[in-house]
């Protein structure tokens, strides 16, 4: 990713990005990521919840899985198997990819997005060579007593 210049970042649709708070200038909650114009924030269109850039302290990539289900089968007395979906079986369904992004600010806040059906690895693919370009570091790559002053969302 060496010599890759940009300007902005933004993780929108057709992905789902959803701001889930922590940081009080940026309001409880939105839609979408970015970072544009020297702001990190979150909208429609462009970034109209926004914090400078300069205002960033570090920036946390974590992946994780949610949900899923084992198989089960439905059985109830007095209850025909079959009437419940279909064979009385409730089929498993695989856990779901999502990455939360954490802008840990200066000031000790946390805010918070959350990535669907994407993981880390694609996140910080779109994320690296701007955080790169302004100094920005991964939280992960701070020494541990840098990162213990941090706010959590």
């Amino acid at each position: 990713m060496a010599g890759v210049q940009t300007d902005s970042v933004k993780i929108a649709f057709p992905v789902e990005c959803h701001y889930r708070g922590g940081n009080a200038s940026l309001g409880r909650h939105g839609r979408h990521f970015w970072i544009k114009d020297g702001r990190v924030g979150h909208g429609e269109l462009g970034p109209t919840h926004a914090v400078p850039i300069t205002s960033v302290a570090s920036i946390e990539v974590e992946e994780r899985q949610v949900g899923g289900s084992e198989e089960k089968i439905l059985v109830s007395p007095g209850l025909t198997p079959g009437i419940l979906y279909g064979s009385g079986i409730r089929r498993a369904s695989p856990p779901r990819q999502e990455t939360d992004i954490t802008v840990h600010t200066k000031d000790g806040r946390a805010a918070l997005w959350v990535v669907e059906r994407r993981g880390a690895e694609w996140v910080r693919a779109r994320l690296t060579p701007l955080m790169v370009q302004q100094g920005i570091p991964y939280t992960e790559d701070l020494p541990s007593d840098q990162r213990s002053g941090l706010g959590r969302s």
